[in-house]
């Protein structure tokens, strides 16, 4: 880990300190001593000759503490903090205009992990159901903001728990506000965190006072007067001071070189701390008290687990002994707990994943995957598994493979396996929707992926984490959604089969005047199994449809379909360029007289396409950029277009500033929306999406909800769930989206003379006229 360069003058170095002591939205909540750490972190820097004006000290303190700090008036400056918005405007403008060459942030307070295993700190006005906070990741992005002076060495000291949702006992999620995104610079940043995932960061109410930030400051004291500590020797302290009275801190380190690693201290000890053993082996003596099923378990545990020497009747503390050190211990007992005990086996693995158990997988899980990797002649090619181990990664840490002798010869079993054990770390964080339920880890996502990628071992792949899913209590709902992302993802590696869809290749019709419907299209339609040719529909029209019409034929055509391939089909409707914010997903297909709409876009999964622009050069550069972008579109860049984009060049500049981007999102009012849909439709954007009616430009987190950031394949899907919700509660549910989705490798139908299909002389020579 390199160390801090040497600041010359202390008037050079800033920080921004936090302490969080109170909740008044629940008092349950309250932390007393996190205002103390503040103040002692804000006295050190002060020492070190920082001056006051220099320290943003922003503090919700209790009433204890707001006594002590009435009587500091005049010695201190600090600012009564009791809304996420006022802590972060002391990043987002606090910070504007100052300039140095070392920036501080000291944040003490409660906080959760999210899914993904974001950290996330909650906020004053937080509550059980509305835990409004923070994401530490984002934080430290929007500090590397290019507009910022100076601060190229930023250290990030985080007092927080890492635990689980369900710690809470609350079924919300949280309600995460998102820093601006902004253009980036190469900044050296080092983060230290109170706590694992899943760990609890200990509060020692004698001291009032963190037991991590004492630790911290305690050094920081006594060692770096100077405001420039040796980061090396501040981790080594705190990891000797912490393992008595606190679970193992995780350090997350983005190195002063560049390179970013994150460290887990302490490693399995021989001897486990025996706060830990106690813990398990009480949930142990509550989940075996069957002593049939506590028999089987020790049967079980001796065979799969011969290392953990349990004997004939071992105790609680002793089997709990052998679950926190032997690998796959606690997994193997999970495998038998939870046929009987599904309640048991979960308050288990929450406790697994707290103490860091070895082994995700158990021992003939572990071996089963080995075998049926065995069995495979060809195993994918390196190329694509180091694809799919990047895809699986979820917050992109940069790990690959061991390298194999001869890359053409494929990886061998071992590395594939030295891949899923890899995995094996990643347990994953807990369902919001489904309070106690896991989500899919990194291990199965992996083999998704591989089952994605070698179609003879799919069938077996899928079983096998079928099993792995339900005794890690995964959520149903999640691991089908990460198996058809997997499905759809090899489509970015080369032409692969896609998912069936049934294409709607409308236009606007020449208006009758005798006609009382003024909206008539004619619509062609057409199929494709998956295999990726489009072929045209059994039935078509010869005379232009109401949008009534549409829907029905769209209705029927799906049927059949659905009947061949048995799957739901995604409904693309092609539209000319300046048609497509035609309102087609909000179209109606039942009868008057109906108990029931039957809208498109809440029916099906729906998604706009694009027919080929009039200039053909034109047309060439778009598919062009569609080609290059859609081989990206895994990646979570987003091109975000607001109001100010609709002026001169602006859209255009930061459409093409990134090329890897492939997914842009129109945030402008009426305006400037339709000028900025059409330009990231012309450059080649694969992903677009807008609000059709949002009166003025919406806010940052308007989107939200539909997750532009997660895998492209599964938006169509989450719009439709979307836009049924929006049935539901319309005001909880404001946004009405639009995605252009479009594809270089999914072909369109050749290009027709739709507009002629009315013309009677037109019919006779027309291909579609006879069926």
């Amino acid at each position: 880990m390199a160390g801090l360069r040497a600041v010359d003058d202390p008037a050079r170095v800033h920080a921004v300190v936090v302490g969080v002591e109170r909740y008044p939205r629940h008092s349950g909540w309250d932390l007393p001593g996190a205002v103390d750490d503040a103040l002692r972190f804000h006295r050190w820097l002060r020492k070190g000759g920082v001056p006051e004006a220099n320290v943003q000290l922003l503090l919700a303190p209790g009433e204890d503490s707001r006594v002590r700090l009435d009587a500091l008036a005049g010695e201190l400056t600090w600012r009564q903090t009791w809304t996420r918005d006022l802590l972060m405007d002391a990043f987002t403008e606090g910070l504007d205009g100052r300039t140095g060459d070392l920036l501080y942030v000291f944040w003490g307070s409660h906080g959760v992990l999210g899914q993904g295993d974001r950290r996330l700190l909650l906020c004053p006005d937080a509550s059980p159901k509305d835990k409004r906070c923070v994401d530490t990741a984002n934080l430290m992005e929007y500090l590397q903001r290019d507009d910022l002076g100076g601060f190229g060495q930023q250290v990030l000291l985080f007092d927080a728990c890492a635990a689980f949702l369900e710690h809470h006992n609350q079924s919300t999620g949280p309600a995460v506000a998102g820093f601006p995104t902004v253009r980036r610079r190469r900044v050296e940043q080092f983060a230290l965190c109170a706590a694992a995932p899943g760990q609890v960061a200990e509060n020692d109410p004698a001291l009032r006072s963190g037991v991590f930030s004492n630790a911290m400051l305690d050094w920081l004291e006594t060692n770096a007067a100077d405001l420039r500590p040796d980061l090396a020797a501040l981790v080594a302290h705190v990891r000797a001071e912490t393992p008595e009275v606190q679970t193992p801190v995780s350090i997350e380190v983005r190195a002063l070189d560049g390179s970013r690693e994150q460290l887990v201290w302490p490693g399995r000890a021989p001897l486990p701390p025996s706060t830990d053993r106690s813990r398990l082996a009480l949930a142990l003596h509550d989940a075996l008290g069957d002593a049939d099923l506590r028999a089987r378990c020790v049967e079980h545990l001796a065979v799969q687990c011969p290392g953990a020497d349990l004997g004939a009747c071992p105790s609680d503390e002793r089997i709990a002994h052998a679950l926190l050190t032997v690998e796959r211990a606690m997994a193997a007992l999970v495998e038998v707990v939870h046929t009987r005990n599904r309640r048991a086996a979960d308050q288990l693995l929450a406790l697994g994943r707290t103490h860091g158990v070895p082994g995700l997988l158990s021992p003939l899980e572990h071996r089963s995957l080995r075998e049926s990797f065995g069995r495979v002649p060809q195993l994918p090619p390196t190329a694509r598994v180091i694809a799919a181990v990047r895809a699986a990664q979820p917050l992109g840490k940069a790990w690959l493979p061991p390298p194999t002798a001869q890359e053409r010869d494929g990886p061998s079993v071992d590395q594939l396996m030295a891949c899923v054990e890899h995995f094996e770390e990643l347990t994953g964080g807990q369902s919001v929707a489904h309070p106690g339920r896991q989500l899919v880890p990194a291990v199965v996502r992996f083999t998704e992926l591989l089952a994605a990628l070698v179609p003879a071992l799919r069938r077996e792949l899928h079983e096998w984490a079928d099993r792995v899913a339900h005794r890690l209590g995964v959520d149903d709902g999640g691991l089908a959604e990460r198996r058809a992302e997997a499905l759809a993802w090899p489509d970015s590696l080369g032409p692969a089969a896609c998912l069936p869809r049934v294409l709607a290749q409308l236009d606007a019709a020449p208006v009758d005047p005798a006609d009382d419907e003024d909206d008539r299209y004619t619509c062609v339609m057409w199929v494709d199994t998956g295999a990726g040719d489009l072929v045209q529909a059994a039935e078509q029209s010869i005379e232009p449809l109401s949008s009534r019409g549409v829907v029905r034929r769209i209705k029927r055509t799906v049927k059949l379909l659905r009947a061949e391939t048995e799957e739901t089909p995604v409904v693309e409707i092609l539209l000319q360029p300046d048609a497509v914010q035609l309102p087609v997903d909000a179209w109606n297909g039942a009868d008057d007289g109906d108990a029931l709409p039957y809208l498109l876009g809440v029916e099906w999964a729906t998604a706009l396409r694009c027919a080929p622009l009039a200039d053909a050069e034109q047309e060439e550069q778009r598919q062009e950029g569609l080609k290059n972008r859609r081989a990206g579109r895994h990646n979570d860049t987003v091109v975000f277009l607001d109001d100010g984009h609709a002026k001169g060049y602006t859209g255009y500049g930061a459409l093409m500033a990134d090329v890897r981007a492939a997914r842009a999102v129109v945030r402008a009012g009426p305006d400037g929306r339709d000028r900025l849909v059409q330009a990231a439709l012309r450059l080649g954007y694969p992903v677009v999406l807008w609000d059709r009616q949002a009166p003025s430009q919406v806010p940052d987190a308007h989107f939200d909800a539909l997750s532009p950031e997660r895998a492209v394949d599964g938006l169509p899907w989450r719009i439709r769930d979307y836009r049924a919700q929006a049935c539901m509660n319309p005001a909880a549910h404001p946004v009405c989206p639009a995605a252009l989705l479009e594809s270089a490798d999914r072909p369109l139908p050749p290009v027709l003379s739709l507009t002629g299909l009315a013309d009677p002389a037109a019919r006779s020579d027309s291909p579609e006229a006879t069926r």
